[in-house]
């Protein structure tokens, strides 16, 4: 193609319209030129009139006018070059193979604002408990009203039998209590009890009734008895649902059989619309119950087979604030579901170790956790890890949560939204998909030190570190994540030692610095060698 073309010096259109070209006019002013045209007759079409010249009625000076979008066009086509010569640089200089950067997206990122990713985590949650709930079997039980029957609400739930439901009306109540299997422990729901308030500093509502009526501790003495226990067995038929529990005395969580605000321990019950805070240790703790539960830890055998009991409760649409400890933490095979709960300003830092996350799991544990918004932790976000090894026999199967659909944002000093470190393997993968995470102060979504995942269809936005880190780890899939970064690290890294199975559909958006990096000794698979 000839890229000389020559022009008249001098061209006229209706209206008064011209322009005047050199004689060497390349093809690219050629065609921005042209460009410039279009819109000023697109321009004077659109108003329904043409353009006047410069002695017409209102006046301007078309040359000088179109010379300057010329000159605008020419740096905006020169900058978006620019961009694109340096992306196509990075990537070939990040270590991902250039058939599987074909496989990646350069469509433009709709962020949603946290706001917006709150309704559609809780849309989330709302989905998945709906099926774990049973709303009617205490329907054709007898009722028994606190204190109309009984003073106290242990009392109650004694005198109550599996199908029942306990009452209670609006007050304080110095107790602690164990609950049994098949009972229903509800705040009163008359005087509008149900409506939906909001919470200090909360995003969630919670019932009216569940912040008039409360369970303190602050009367009682550290124990291994948490605020609300439950006894061995007990199942998703023992629902507790809409009080604010409160002040278990302080002790350290760090040291074995400390309490728990709640302690799921071997138990399944339902733990729904409650305000639980200031607790002194972690707010919500769950853990199986082995067979040899009574002997010296170091004597105990904490495999799979010595399962006694096991505990898969459903806690949904709880606040879980100032705990000094986690906000939930799930240990040895526990298997909670955890659905659109907030978990904000827990913090156990006072006790001289690292702070602990918002939410933690460890030795074995697998929740499904969906929905959540998890903010203003200290410790981080959500973490799944291995666990100090206990007993004389350890825990033999790893760590390997589901973390779907979750809002995390501005947790903590240099400290990660998601991670997961020496959790997952092969045939149970950690799964980390469809989360929004925000301002992480470390890195956004990481997976470290051995940790096997799946991590798919993220939104990360504005991480200190790396929004996605994959490090000395195993990705199965790590697709669609779309992410906006602050220019102060990679994209997406894949380090030490790392290696990708299947990588396609992300979309990076990060300045100038590189969407991708992969450090020589990791490596992302080929497309279609899989």
């Amino acid at each position: 193609m000839n890229n000389n073309l020559v022009f008249p010096a001098v061209t006229t259109f209706p209206g008064g319209i011209f322009f005047m070209t050199q004689p060497t006019t390349t093809f690219f002013e050629k065609m921005t030129i042209l460009l410039s045209l279009f819109l000023v007759l697109g321009f004077s079409s659109a108003n329904g009139a043409p353009f006047q010249g410069a002695s017409g009625a209102g006046g301007g000076n078309m040359p000088e006018d179109i010379a300057a979008f010329q000159q605008s066009m020419r740096a905006r086509m020169q900058t978006k070059m620019k961009n694109q010569q340096r992306q196509k640089i990075q990537d070939m200089m990040s270590g991902v193979p250039e058939s599987v950067l074909k496989l990646q997206s350069l469509e433009p990122i709709e962020m949603p604002s946290i706001d917006q990713a709150v309704v559609l985590a809780l849309k989330a949650a709302a989905e998945a408990a709906d099926p774990l709930i049973d709303t009617n079997f205490h329907n054709n039980g007898k009722t028994i009203t606190v204190p109309d029957d009984f003073p106290t609400i242990q009392q109650a739930i004694d005198a109550a039998e599996s199908g029942d439901t306990v009452i209670v009306r609006p007050g304080i109540y110095f107790e602690q209590l164990v609950m049994k299997d098949g009972i229903k422990l509800i705040s009163d729901p008359s005087d509008h009890g149900n409506d939906p308030v909001a919470v200090a500093d909360a995003r969630i509502k919670l019932p009216k009734r569940a912040l008039r009526t409360i369970i303190d501790g602050s009367k009682t003495q550290p124990s291994k008895h948490g605020m609300i226990d439950f006894d061995p067995g007990v199942g998703r038929k023992s629902i507790i649902d809409g009080f604010t529990i409160q002040n278990l005395p302080m002790q350290n969580h760090h040291i074995p059989g400390h309490a728990h605000g709640l302690n799921v321990r071997g138990a399944s019950p339902v733990i729904a619309n409650c305000l639980i805070r200031n607790m002194g240790s972690t707010g919500i703790g769950s853990h199986v119950v082995y067979n040899d539960q009574e002997s010296r830890i170091s004597e105990r055998d904490f495999r799979w087979a010595n399962i006694k009991h096991q505990a898969s409760a459903v806690l949904y649409n709880n606040i879980i604030r100032n705990s000094v400890g986690l906000g939930i933490g799930c240990n040895h095979f526990s298997s909670p579901f955890i659905l659109g709960n907030e978990v904000f300003n827990n913090n156990d830092s006072t006790l001289g170790e690292t702070p602990s996350p918002g939410m933690g799991n460890k030795h074995g544990s697998f929740a499904t956790i969906i929905g959540n918004i998890v903010h203003d932790n200290p410790g981080g976000g959500i973490m799944a890890k291995t666990g100090a090894p206990q007993g004389k026999y350890g825990i033999d199967r790893r760590t390997h949560p589901i973390i779907r659909s979750n809002v995390i944002y501005d947790n903590g000093k240099k400290k990660p939204g998601i991670s997961c470190k020496n959790a997952g393997s092969r045939e149970t993968p950690i799964i980390i998909s469809n989360n929004y995470v925000y301002r992480a102060t470390g890195v956004g979504i990481g997976m470290s030190k051995n940790s096997v995942g799946i991590v798919e269809d993220n939104m990360v936005m504005h991480s200190q570190g790396p929004n996605i880190s994959i490090n000395g780890s195993i990705a199965l899939k790590l697709n669609g994540n779309k992410i906006i970064g602050l220019e102060k690290s990679p994209g997406m890294t894949i380090v030490n030692g790392s290696t990708v199975y299947e990588m396609t559909g992300n979309t990076v958006e990060n300045g100038t610095l590189p969407r991708f990096m992969v450090d020589h000794g990791s490596e992302v698979k080929e497309a279609g060698s899989r």
